[in-house]
């Protein structure tokens, strides 16, 4: 698991003024409140004092308050009451708690779980245009949680060969020959357009079924990533002016589990009572995946690519997993196995900017990495690619 990097915490809607929100991410605990003029404050969900989970307490006016003795929190991790002490108390300069970055998009709320300054920060990734396209394109929502390693997950997303032996309303095993197309390689990831076999017309039902009624011999389908965000693009063209658009952001809750945020935007059968057809669908395939990526082995990833017979069918994955290593020579790997060694003795944080800014008294210690760090690594890949770091890694 990786630290500076843009993560989806949560749906925008889940976060409600007045509630502080609970989440899990690369194995650390957060709290998520909104406050009045409508931002989403993160901080670290352990308070300070004595430990305490804040996601359990109140928000009290723009502040988080602790449920065991009432320390209140600012959005940017501040201390700035505490009861016991009475209200003309000079508040000790070392009562502080980490706090992230956040920007709501697609009404997603992305959270920056690392300490680098703005200006070597990337931009949140603008893979999904048609989401804001109402008038022509609808857009479901879906969040899951999977039994499997982020990275193992994802490199499945963007392996296209998998589709004949694990769908079974869009794979075609009379013919599973991969169609292989030159990859392009984007500021933080990578885009490909390929072609594939067409599924029978008779593996589709309902409206798809209706629609895709006679039977075609391909369909072009355009795939992208991008390491910022761990998410992708897919846009499956199902015949001229008929396609589709799965956007999909994956979260590492801890090493073994992933949630991830699911959009499929489509320029079909608009109508809000196709939604539940086609939620239905994509749980259905999402199953499937898991059904498999459940149980491969390593569980752990990246896996080497020494340890691994990997063919030309496969260079999408594996573009993504070079990234990831080159994720981890930069030394943003967390050292997990230490953090939870001591897990039940000591507390240990994502450093935020502010941390970085000025890295003395601090409560909590912040989290161990495994390598040396590099910190110009967004820079660097967007300066690779010819493009400036803030055009993102859009289409």
């Amino acid at each position: 698991m990786l630290i500076n990097n843009w993560y989806v915490a949560a749906v925008s809607s889940d976060i409600v003024q007045g509630k502080p929100f609970g989440v899990r991410m690369l194995g650390f605990d957060f709290v998520l409140y909104r406050r009045s003029d409508g931002s989403v404050a993160c901080l670290s969900d352990v308070c300070i004092h004595r430990g305490a989970s804040l996601s359990r307490g109140q928000c009290v006016d723009d502040n988080v308050a602790c449920p065991f003795h009432g320390w209140q929190f600012t959005a940017e991790g501040k201390c700035d009451k505490i009861p016991s002490m009475g209200d003309d108390a000079v508040i000790p300069r070392r009562t502080k708690i980490d706090s992230y970055p956040t920007v709501e998009q697609y009404d997603l709320v992305w959270v920056f779980l690392g300490d680098l300054p703005e200006e070597l920060r990337p931009p949140v990734p603008s893979l999904l245009p048609e989401y804001h396209q109402t008038d022509s394109w609808r857009t479901t929502r879906m969040v899951f949680e999977a039994n499997a390693n982020w990275q193992k997950f994802e490199e499945n997303s963007l392996d296209t060969a998998h589709l004949s032996f694990v769908h079974s309303t869009f794979g075609n095993r009379i013919s599973p020959k991969a169609v292989h197309a030159p990859l392009v390689r984007t500021a933080y990831g990578t885009k490909v357009q390929r072609e594939r076999a067409a599924p029978k017309a008779s593996q589709k039902s309902g409206i798809l079924g209706q629609l895709l009624s006679e039977e075609r011999e391909k369909t072009s389908v355009e795939l992208e990533y991008s390491v910022v965000g761990i998410c992708h693009r897919i846009n499956p063209t199902f015949r001229p002016g008929m396609s589709q658009v799965t956007f999909s952001a994956s979260t590492p809750i801890d090493p073994y589990n992933t949630r991830q945020f699911g959009l499929q935007a489509r320029n079909y059968a608009i109508e809000p009572e196709h939604d539940q057809e086609r939620l239905d669908g994509r749980l259905n395939a999402i199953t499937e995946d898991i059904n498999v990526i459940s149980h491969v082995r390593p569980k752990i990833g990246p896996t080497s690519f020494r340890e691994e017979a990997l063919v030309k069918s496969d260079e999408m994955e594996s573009t993504f997993r070079h990234m990831v290593f080159r994720m981890i020579e930069a030394g943003w790997e967390i050292d997990y196995d230490k953090v939870k060694a001591e897990w039940d003795r000591k507390i240990y944080v994502i450093p935020s900017p502010a941390r970085r800014e000025d890295p003395t008294g601090w409560v909590h210690a912040s989290v161990p990495l495994t390598g040396e760090r590099k910190d110009d690594f967004w820079l660097c890949l967007a300066e690779e690619s010819g493009q400036p770091m803030n055009e993102g890694a859009s289409s």
